[in-house]
């Protein structure tokens, strides 16, 4: 059967093959480091902040190159870049857990390791979703946007259930080998550039979209997006949200056993949080094809700033609890609706180069939140110094969505 003649567009086939290679990617970096810091920590005999280290310099590689990423993803063939770095994640992977040297471990995690991270995880999802959709554009980046958080259900119980059973390397190696099979497979069978490649480009989902005809890469100088506000916000927004997001599931177990919670109910708190920024995802995604989304921006800004400062004002658990929901809220609506904002003021054809930009900031941003708060914490025994820095600076950031909205309300009166 052609493809033009199935009876689902086939965009929602390419959204589903490349959420599935981001939920795997995922799951094996950002979910999965905190399987590996006892085992490795027992076996170096190095100390709990060095074995905790990984994450951040996964982050930090990707920090370097998401936007050279980027910009390969406009201007080369996506299905091909994801099949040649899935081989180049799945050897870091097995030679990290081949190696006995910590340094060429972190040097796989800095490079290779985060080279395959960029270039197969949200970056390329929010890429191609810009390509194939147009009139639904909002509702397909919310459920990639999903994605990110069901890396945690379900590659970490597997891989947790392999190291319990061949040990931490042998599980690793196994998962290095699966994970990429996978996004290869899926690489040559199902995704598709745009949808001009395969017949649909005068789909009506598409028309009148960027990137859904034979459209070449538009170069753009970095001065040109730089000095705009309409990157600066959005990506700004995306990053300080996300970013202290990150301290937010860090802190909030640690926080809620230092009140006196049982750890149980601590626990709870990040699934309330996993849960709320899933289904705001969705949500803000359906949104967004039908109302302003900077005033999605705000809500997102306006969560998070509510959040950090609910946690600075009390420690009754009915606080805790409706913090950690609305930070889950503000991740899950700002997530698409930041991606959104850029692809609609810079196109279709841009977007990774520009998208690359705003997710090394959100990395950077992301190490620079959990070193403040592990910091904050060993200098004072307090984590409240610390969720009132955030909230100030997110209420800056409130500020700046405001004050956004309305110089863009402005320009379109």
């Amino acid at each position: 059967m052609r493809i033009s003649a199935l009876p689902v567009y086939y965009g929602w086939l390419v959204l589903a093959a490349s959420a599935c290679c981001e939920l795997l990617v995922m799951g094996a970096t950002a979910y999965a480091a905190g399987l590996f810091v006892l085992p490795i920590q027992a076996e170096f005999h190095i100390t709990r902040t060095a074995a905790n280290s990984s994450i951040i310099i996964l982050y930090l590689g990707a920090a370097v190159v998401a936007p050279v990423i980027g910009r390969i993803l406009d201007r080369g063939s996506i299905s091909r870049v994801v099949c040649l770095s899935a081989m180049i994640f799945g050897a870091a992977l097995a030679t990290i857990a081949l190696s006995s040297s910590l340094l060429v471990m972190a040097v796989m995690l800095f490079l290779p390791a985060a080279v395959g991270f960029a270039a197969t995880g949200p970056l390329m999802t929010q890429t191609l979703v810009t390509r194939w959709f147009n009139r639904n554009r909002g509702l397909a980046l919310g459920i990639a946007a999903v994605a990110t958080s069901g890396g945690g259900f379900v590659v970490v119980p597997l891989l947790s259930e392999a190291i319990q059973r061949y040990g931490w390397r042998q599980g690793l190696l196994l998962e290095a080998v699966i994970i990429a099979g996978i996004l290869i497979l899926l690489s040559l069978a199902v995704l598709r550039d745009r949808p001009s490649d395969v017949g649909l480009g005068d789909h009506p989902e598409n028309q009148g979209g960027a990137g859904a005809t034979g459209d070449s890469y538009v170069a753009i100088s970095w001065r040109s997006f730089f000095s705009s506000s309409a990157f600066w916000v959005p990506a700004l927004t995306l990053s300080t949200i996300s970013g202290t997001s990150q301290a937010t599931v860090i802190t909030l177990v640690p926080y809620g056993i230092q009140t006196g919670l049982a750890p149980t109910s601590a626990a709870l708190l990040i699934s309330v949080f996993a849960v709320a920024a899933g289904i705001t995802k969705v949500t803000a995604g359906l949104l967004a094809d039908r109302i302003n989304q900077h005033g999605l921006l705000i809500v997102a800004a306006l969560c998070m700033t509510l959040s950090w400062l609910g946690l600075y004002l009390s420690q009754a658990y009915l606080v805790l609890f409706t913090a950690a929901a609305l930070a889950g809220m503000g991740l899950g609506c700002a997530l698409p609706t930041a991606a959104g904002l850029i692809a609609m003021h810079f196109g279709a054809m841009r977007f990774g180069a520009i998208m690359g930009w705003a997710y090394a900031f959100t990395a950077i941003l992301a190490i620079v939140a959990v070193l403040f708060v592990g910091a904050v914490f060993d200098a004072t025994r307090s984590y409240r110094p610390a969720f009132e820095s955030f909230s100030v600076v997110l209420a800056c950031i409130l500020g700046a969505t405001l004050v956004f909205a309305r110089s863009a309300q402005d320009i379109r009166t």
